[in-house]
């Protein structure tokens, strides 16, 4: 269509001014209010307007480049006979890239909304993990972590961010950085949402609870991160206006938080118990020993009454000898 527009556009205004050449009435200046311009700025404007209104069926950021890039040529060759429209057409590509990238964050929130609500929380294996998901913008490389699949909703939601940057890459506006960085910031917040509202709606068991828990700091610390360095890619600095928005994940980091807080009081209150139970024992392993000297000693009183007893009955013993009457001599 943009083809076809510029070829025979172009044609017509040649064609025109080449039989209707008496028509600028001796002065240029006037020429450009007279039939031809009115025509052929028509054209330009219904040409405009059917951009608009096809733009957003387009589901490729790589087909958005193309157009554009055609449209851009035509405007710049019906330049020659004073139809240059390129000024007008930056603020249609800029609203169909916004809405085809605000379409590919909505589908990656919804997708990760299905795929928690009707995640079963077992242990998968373990694949390995980077250190606070640290990517770096300049590599040439940016894959996703594998510690991500060990968390099914995450990595549905990071594929569908990938997929959003990559359609954004080949026709990234740059007017367009800071309310793009922000719709990357709204669809990690609706994660964040969905994953606090899923804490208070289910009753999570131990094992479940430690599940999702370490989904919830693979989110913070890994997925997060990684979704900020994707958008790097696409814009200079990009990263930086996302990693400035820590603060909208406080209440997921909430959720680590408090685990955290009962397994130390509970800690403490056993370490209390045992301190009590050990001063317990001592107590009465004391009281013990105290009770057994007692007993000892008791114990050695109670023989020492025999021995007098004996000694007792030796002296009366002893006693008819010498008190008898002396022998007869």
């Amino acid at each position: 269509m943009v083809t076809c527009h510029r070829v025979h556009l172009f044609d017509v205004v040649n064609q025109y001014r080449a039989i209707f050449n008496n028509d600028k009435s001796g002065n240029d200046e006037n020429y450009d209010g007279g039939l031809l311009f009115s025509w052929a700025m028509q054209q330009v404007s219904n040409h405009l307007t059917t951009l608009q209104v096809m733009l957003p069926n387009i589901t490729e950021g790589g087909s958005l480049s193309n157009i554009l890039e055609q449209c851009m040529y035509c405007a710049m060759g019906l330049g020659l006979v004073g139809l240059d429209f390129r000024g007008l057409l930056p603020p249609i590509f800029e609203n169909a890239v916004l809405n085809l990238f605000s379409k590919n964050m909505s589908t990656a929130v919804e997708n990760f909304q299905v795929i928690l609500d009707s995640h079963c929380w077992v242990p998968m294996p373990s694949v390995g993990f980077v250190a606070n998901g640290v990517v770096d913008e300049t590599s040439d490389d940016v894959t996703p972590p594998s510690v991500l699949m060990e968390h099914p909703p995450l990595a549905v939601f990071v594929n569908g961010v990938s997929a959003a940057m990559n359609e954004l890459r080949p026709c990234a506006p740059l007017s367009l950085k800071v309310v793009l960085a922000q719709e990357v910031v709204k669809g990690l917040h609706a994660v964040s949402d969905s994953l606090v509202r899923y804490k208070a709606m289910r009753m999570l068991r131990g094992n479940e609870s430690a599940l999702f828990l370490s989904l919830c700091q693979a989110f913070i610390e890994v997925a997060y991160p990684y979704c900020a360095a994707c958008f790097g890619r696409c814009y200079p600095n990009g990263a930086t206006l996302i990693s400035e928005r820590q603060g909208t994940f406080d209440a997921v980091r909430q959720l680590l938080t408090v685990p955290a807080r009962s397994n130390s009081s509970s800690i403490e209150r056993r370490q209390s118990g045992g301190i009590e139970r050990r001063q317990s024992g001592a107590i009465e392993r004391k009281q013990s020993v105290e009770s057994t000297g007692i007993a000892v000693t008791d114990n050695g009183l109670s023989a020492d009454g025999p021995g007098l007893e004996t000694n007792s009955s030796a002296a009366t013993t002893t006693s008819p000898v010498d008190d008898g009457p002396p022998a007869s001599k």
